[in-house]
C-alpha cells in the first residue's frame, strides 16, 4: 500500500488497531503533514489515533504529548526516505525524560532533553521508557 492509499485507509477508519505498526504511524503522519499542512494533518492523526484506540478497547491508550512530538518530527522531513531514524520508536528518548513523558498523557508538554529537531540529539541516561 503506497502513502496516498495508507492514509485515506487511517482516515477511513480501515486500519485494524493491531496493523497500525510505528511505520504505519509514520507514514500517515508525514502524509498528513503533506497532504493537509502541520496543523490540520495534527488534528487529522489525532483523531485517527483515538478512533484506532477506541476499536481496540482501550480508549485512555492515547497520549497527547507523544502524539504531537512524533508528528513534529516526522512532519519535518522533506523525504521520508532520507530519515529512517523516525522508524525507530526508541528515539523519543533523546528528547524526554520519563518524568516528561508521565506528565504529558493529557496536556502537550515541550521536550525537556533536547529540541525536537533532527539530526539527532545524544541518547540521553535517564529516558524515556515510552514510544508513542
Amino acid at each position: 500500500m503506497n502513502n496516498d492509499e495508507l492514509v485515506a485507509a487511517f482516515e477511513a477508519g480501515k486500519i485494524a488497531p493491531a496493523a497500525f505498526s510505528h511505520e504505519n504511524h509514520v507514514r500517515v503522519a508525514w502524509g498528513l503533514a503533506r497532504q493537509y499542512g502541520e496543523q490540520d494533518g495534527l488534528q487529522r492523526l489525532v483523531v485517527g489515533i483515538k478512533a484506532l484506540a477506541d476499536r481496540a478497547g482501550k480508549p485512555h491508550a492515547f497520549h497527547v504529548t507523544l502524539t504531537r512530538a512524533w508528528f513534529d518530527l516526522i512532519a519535518s522531513v522533506e523525504d521520508l526516505d532520507a530519515a529512517p531514524e523516525l522508524l525507530d520508536k526508541s528515539i523519543i528518548k533523546r528528547f524526554y525524560s520519563a518524568d516528561r513523558i508521565a506528565e504529558g498523557r493529557e496536556l502537550w508538554h515541550e521536550p525537556d532533553l533536547h529540541p525536537l529537531q533532527l539530526p539527532l540529539p545524544p541518547l540521553a541516561d535517564n529516558s524515556a521508557d515510552a514510544t508513542h
